[in-house]
């Protein structure tokens, strides 16, 4: 029985002591990453096998679990992903990178371990019951990205300020986040209270470059506020507004959205436009006044406010005294191509209202796309406080920067 006591005491002694050397050799400080990227950064993108279609690269994975979890927002996306797969825990990484890339819909994470936390690693996911394939430790990747592919993406890459993981979608990637074009990088930073991700790419040559950047403040109660040099093809204006209001944002101007009548056969924006009170848009909006005259006025309830700085316009007019009476914060970052703000509160239970909305669908589209884009992109983040983005061109590259703020 004493024999029996003793072995018990130093297998409990056994596996403290490997538990302890778990966790003791977990990193507290992530190495993240900086730009240019350096050797180590370039061997873990030379992994990145030649199927995947987007991919992540996280050095020093286990400390940046910690920075996910003391953040509420990413810490609600780990139980998320969790929830429909395990895992790799941090004492299983301990100070190893970690790969992540999708390929058809499938998620694949790569990771190079010591033989003694690769056997625990295994053992770990095969108890926790984790698909076959989607844990490659120790194992080579298969063909590699061609060099001039890789080439061109840390080149691409130059320029983003540092971060925590390097995100890469290739020209193969499809309606992932960020809504610029392909390939893309960018930088994700994470800490106790935002994330901010800062992407790249190619930008488009026959872009007009704007030297100036937007004039831009948020209305502190709208749901969501866009501003822009030109409107995206993708808002369909002339389907959902008077086709004479809609030429003032020919040139660029600002939305702001308060609310959204999803009663009507085609929802209903609650919203108004402001345009830069200069002559040219003075005249413009006056030609718009006569062309609708006095009575399409007052049908549609247009009106219009002339505040020296800003040409405001609204058919709405709870909407246009929220707007006149709303203070307004000023934007993060500057831009030259367009800037927005939205409350992911208020904002998600509208998109998923819109996005059923069948006659929408048929008569707009391209909206409907966005909306079902933007509900895809956001539609975990409704406890978050605001997101914030900021898009801009130099000619060479267009950029986009993102902050979710955590409440």
């Amino acid at each position: 029985m004493r024999k029996l006591v003793i072995a018990i005491l130093l297998l409990i002694a056994v596996i403290a002591a490997v538990w302890g050397y778990l966790l003791y050799t977990v990193p507290v400080d992530t190495r993240g990453v900086t730009f240019p990227l350096d050797t180590a950064q370039r061997a873990l993108l030379a992994q990145v096998p030649d199927s995947a279609e987007s991919f992540v690269i996280v050095p020093r994975a286990a400390a940046l679990n910690a920075k996910l979890d003391a953040n509420p927002i990413t810490r609600d996306l780990l139980v998320r992903a969790s929830g429909k797969q395990p895992l790799p825990r941090p004492w299983m990484l301990g100070g190893a990178d970690v790969i992540i890339w999708t390929s058809n819909k499938k998620t694949t994470y790569l990771v190079q371990l010591d033989p003694f936390r690769a056997m625990l690693a295994r053992t770990y996911l095969m108890i926790a019951g984790a698909p076959g394939g989607s844990f490659l430790i120790n194992a080579p990747a298969d063909q590699p990205i061609e060099r001039g592919e890789l080439d061109r993406i840390a080149t691409l890459a130059n320029g983003l300020p540092p971060g925590d993981a390097l995100a890469v979608q290739r020209i193969s990637s499809r309606g992932a986040f960020p809504p610029i074009p392909r390939p893309a990088v960018s930088s994700i930073a994470v800490t106790p209270g935002e994330v901010v991700i800062t992407s790249r790419a190619p930008a488009d040559p026959n872009d007009v470059v704007r030297p100036e950047p937007l004039r831009v403040r948020f209305p502190k109660s709208a749901i969501l506020t866009a501003s822009f040099t030109k409107p995206p093809r993708a808002l369909e204006l002339q389907r959902i507004m008077a086709k004479e209001v809609t030429t003032l944002l020919g040139d660029g101007g600002t939305i702001a959205l308060y609310d959204v009548d999803t009663g009507t056969l085609i929802p209903k924006p609650r919203e108004v436009i402001a345009l830069p009170a200069t002559p040219e848009r003075r005249l413009a909006l006056d030609s718009v006044l006569k062309a609708i005259g006095s009575t399409g006025q007052e049908l549609t309830g247009l009106r219009t406010v002339d505040s020296g700085n800003d040409l405001v316009v609204s058919f709405d007019p709870k909407s246009l005294d929220h707007y006149l009476k709303d203070g307004a914060d000023d934007a993060r970052w500057p831009a030259n191509v367009w800037a927005a703000k939205l409350d992911p509160g208020r904002m998600v239970p509208l998109l998923n209202e819109i996005d059923g909305n069948p006659a929408l669908r048929i008569v707009a589209p391209k909206l409907h796309r966005s909306v079902r884009d933007l509900k895809h992109w956001i539609g975990f983040l409704e406890q978050a406080k605001s997101i914030e983005a900021a898009g801009s061109t130099d000619g060479v590259a267009e950029e986009l920067r993102v902050v979710i703020a955590a409440k």
